[in-house]
């Protein structure tokens, strides 16, 4: 609401109109209030001049607000205006006519108006008119004119002191700039201009700049710091247009990131806000065909586009039509559908978008009509495009330079040049290795490699049309477990994020107890929910260290590091299933068939396994389900593992898997009970994982409350060792945990798990305080070297493109744990009690990990072993 002083200027209706509209960029809301009681005073005085000036402002708040009354508002004002002679607040007005007509793309009719205005006005309004005149062609996306008029109008502003509208030209030059793809130049302008505006105290417009700043760091590939500053805008202090934008720049810098989920509710989100205030959101609606494209739903994507593309040429918004026939084309190639006339259509689309000042993206559409072209098999003109289109494998976005390496390696395809098809394919994956680097956040980092899933997919795929066996086997390495290679980034330590975490886990806690207790949990599970939000985007702040991946061990490196052992890896591509063994350095390849069979057959295990958990010892149907899950068990090793056997024999094995194998309790499997067996990300991760530490030796045991057998367990397991650190009772809270957990030998956790399939980084232990997350577990300075989680089932992982896996093991990998031995599956307490003493006597006896569950799961009783889903994990 206005201040005391504005309040008094009720009798004088011409200063309360230019009031309100100096309060519109802060408060669009007050201004259009104090607008409206301007104009209702200016007409009973039968003031002109005020009147114009009242509805000025109206328009403009209303404007921000969404109101399409705007334009009827800013009309009405320039016909008082000529009425009356009016010729200064006619101009002014007509500038703001041209904002509206821009704003609903009649680009001619806002440029007119500007020109006639511009005409009525002295030289320091003339360099204010050059902040409409660019925001019109930034509204246009026609970035190709001159921008010396900006050049001389600064001059005349900074001349006058004139900072509010110098900040307003250097905002809307910057715009243009990084739309013309002059980076380094508009992030220059954007940080003036906000700078500029935080010191004259206009915090809406400073967080919009803002907002520009994070599109910018967004066009650099900089995920954590365009995250960062969205993060740190107030939605609440900007207007109704620009925060349906603000969400829509979040929307797209998620789907960047492959986080789909959180992209699409961003962009629900700004959908609703441009629902609520009437407006034609057309910037929504090339967002919404762009995403559904990105989550692979081409045919979906290619429907929303031809018919924006006609809906757009109705509104004569050709700018906008040519980039909707960009995004049809680019889903007619993704969907295998690309006809001649699409193909014409989009060079048409790329000289609109060329010719309009709109340089990026016509490289990004002559990329897709490359695509195009291979599809047709016109190899000739997709060298053309590409050649076209080749700045942009020096100076774009990471997804842009991985595409164009793609091109060029289907081009090569297509011209029967497979070793340079596959040069093509490693030169853009080394693109994306940087990139990964540079992120912070192991969730980013997992969800990167989507990125490159196409190119390594390729380059497999010409490994399995050849007879090498080594060939396939680098590229099945490729494919993999990236993120890992990578040395693991400590998040951030700040007294926010801590409180954050505690707070969490208080309000978890509280979650628990209320649902034992049959009470509403709906308060509890939003701020849980808002919490969660502030620790996730914490993390994803942090930026890498640029150090690049560690080294792929070589061939020969890792038959050296096996000795007698077998490796073996197993790849899937369009649904079939490759396995490739290594053995005393012979790499053999094998045809396992296609993966449909044993995907229905691994559901099916884990259901019985999951249902013989739950069930009594004594009821009746366990029979016939562990019946049904050997007879899986058995199934999935015809398929899987029988072709291997010559290969295999009675050795130790390391398994690689891949998709949904990840899940498979490796150790049910007929030919795989009694023999040891480590199961890891990728054949260099195992490997990596084999290098000797020395450690002062600390064993850690800990037992969670509410389950039943883990006090026994660790008294039991402390009478084994020498000297542990035990934590049972109230001792177990998740700080002292964390601390003992710190640089351990051994670690021991007899705790209830859970699994977060919607935020596998939330998966968590139940301590006494309550949970204990992946999240947390990052701030370890030096993992345990082998940790062992009785009881849960958190060997699971959410495994992303490229076999990246999110979850509590696998983030315990990220931070350097050696080896973890865990369950896949919910493990009885009377089991969990036999087992973890049985291996823990075997490691003491010097057995290695792998070896030590192997002879514990033998001694169990046959049932026991039979629907038992302990795996060791890592470096074994």
């Amino acid at each position: 609401m206005p201040g005391p002083g504005i309040i008094s200027l009720d009798e004088n209706p011409l200063p309360l109109a230019e009031s309100a509209l100096v309060l519109v960029e802060a408060d669009a809301d007050a201004a259009a209030r104090l607008a409206e009681r301007a104009l209702e005073l200016a007409r009973s005085q039968r003031d002109a001049e005020a009147q114009v000036a009242a509805l000025h402002a109206l328009s403009y708040a209303r404007h921000e607000l969404g109101d399409p009354r705007a334009i009827r508002d800013i009309r009405a004002a320039i016909r008082i205006g000529m009425r009356h002679g009016l010729t200064r607040r006619t101009a002014l007005a007509r500038r703001r006519l041209a904002m509206d007509l821009a704003d609903r793309g009649r680009i001619k009719a806002a440029l007119r108006e500007l020109d006639t205005a511009r005409a009525s006005l002295d030289p320091h309004e003339q360099a204010r008119s050059e902040v409409f005149r660019i925001g019109v062609l930034w509204y246009a996306g026609d970035s190709t004119g001159s921008l010396a008029g900006a050049d001389q109008a600064l001059r005349t502003l900074r001349r006058k002191q004139d900072t509010f509208w110098e900040a307003q030209l250097l905002r809307n030059r910057g715009g243009l700039l990084a739309e013309r793809g002059n980076i380094t130049m508009a992030e220059a302008d954007l940080s003036r201009a906000r700078d500029l505006f935080e010191s004259i105290g206009a915090k809406s417009a400073t967080f919009v700049m803002e907002s520009e700043l994070a599109r910018i760091a967004h066009a650099r590939g900089d995920l954590p710091g365009c995250l960062a500053r969205l993060d740190a805008i107030d939605g609440s202090e900007l207007s109704v247009r620009t925060r349906a934008v603000h969400e829509i720049l979040r929307a797209r810098t998620l789907a960047t990131a492959h986080l789909w989920t959180e992209a699409l509710e961003a962009l629900e989100h700004a959908e609703a806000i441009w629902k609520r205030s009437a407006r034609d959101d057309h910037e929504g609606r090339l967002e919404v065909i762009r995403l559904t494209l990105l989550a692979g739903d081409p045919v979906r994507a290619r429907a929303l586009a031809l018919r924006a593309q006609r809906s757009f040429a109705a509104q004569g918004r050709h700018l906008h039509a040519a980039r909707a026939c960009g995004f049809a084309l680019a889903a007619s190639v993704a969907a295998g559908r690309v006809t001649r006339s699409a193909l014409r259509s989009g060079r048409r689309a790329a000289a609109i978008l060329s010719g309009a000042g709109w340089p990026q993206e016509a490289l990004r559409l002559r990329l897709t009509i490359a695509r195009a072209a291979i599809v047709l098999g016109s190899i000739k003109l997709a060298r053309r495009e590409l050649a076209a289109a080749s700045r942009l494998r020096r100076r774009a976005a990471v997804a842009d330079r991985v595409e164009t390496w793609h091109v060029m390696a289907l081009i090569r395809l297509g011209e029967g040049d497979t070793a340079g098809a596959q040069q093509a394919a490693r030169n853009g994956l080394q693109l994306l290795e940087q990139h990964r680097a540079a992120l912070g956040a192991s969730e980013l980092r997992a969800t990167a490699s989507a990125t490159g899933t196409e190119l390594a997919q390729l380059g497999l795929r010409i490994a399995l049309a050849g007879e090498r066996p080594g060939a396939l086997f680098e590229w099945a390495e490729a494919l993999r477990g990236n993120a890992l290679r990578l040395a693991p980034v400590t998040p951030p330590k700040s007294p926010e994020l801590r409180d954050a975490m505690t707070e969490l886990r208080q309000v978890s806690s509280d979650i628990s107890r209320s649902e034992r207790g049959g009470r509403p949990t709906r308060t509890l599970l939003a701020q849980q929910a808002r919490l969660e939000t502030q620790v996730r985007a914490a993390f994803r702040h942090s930026a890498g260290d640029v150090q690049p991946s560690r080294a792929r061990p070589t061939r020969t490196e890792i038959a050296e590091m096996l000795g007698d052992r077998v490796l073996a890896e197993f790849v899937e591509l369009e649904g079939h299933i490759t396995a490739v063994t290594l053995h005393h350095g012979r790499l053999t390849r094998y045809d396992l068939g296609p993966l449909s069979p044993l995907t229905e057959q691994l559901e099916w295990l884990r259901f019985a396994l999951t249902r013989l958990a739950n069930l009594p010892r004594r009821a009746p149907q366990r029979p016939a389900i562990l019946d049904g899950a050997r007879a899986s068990a058995q199934a999935i090793d015809e398929q899987l593992l029988r072709p291997l056997a010559h290969d295999l024999g009675e050795r130790e094995l390391i398994i690689v898997p891949t998709g949904a194998l990840h899940d498979l309790p490796w150790s049910t499997l007929p030919s795989l009970r009694g023999r040891p067996l480590v199961v890891s990300p990728s054949a260099a991760a195992w490997w990596a994982l084999q290098k000797p530490r020395r450690r002062r030796r600390k064993i850690v045991l800990v037992a969670g409350p509410r389950l039943r057998h883990a006090h026994a367990e660790i008294t039991a397991l402390t009478n084994l060792y020498c000297d542990p650190l035990t934590l049972t009772g109230r001792s177990a809270a998740a700080t002292d945990v964390l601390r003992a957990l710190d640089g351990a030998t051994v670690a021991h956790l007899a705790c209830h798990g859970r699994f977060r399939s919607d935020s596998p980084l939330f998966s968590s232990l139940e301590l006494a305080d309550g949970p204990l997350s992946a999240y947390e577990l990052q701030q370890l300075r030096r993992a345990p070297e082998l940790i062992v989680l009785s009881a849960c089932d958190l060997a699971v992982s959410d495994t992303h493109p490229g076999d990246e896996l999110l979850g509590f093991a696998a983030a315990l990998l990220d931070m350097g744990a050696r080896t973890i031995i865990a369950s896949v599956m919910p493990v009885p307490d009377a089991q969990a009690k036999r087992l973890m003493l049985g291996l823990h006597r075997r490691l003491i006896g010097g057995a290695t990990p792998a070896v030590a569950l192997a002879e514990a799961l033998a001694a169990l009783p046959a049932r026991e072993s039979a629907s038992n889903g302990c795996v060791c994990l890592g470096g074994g």
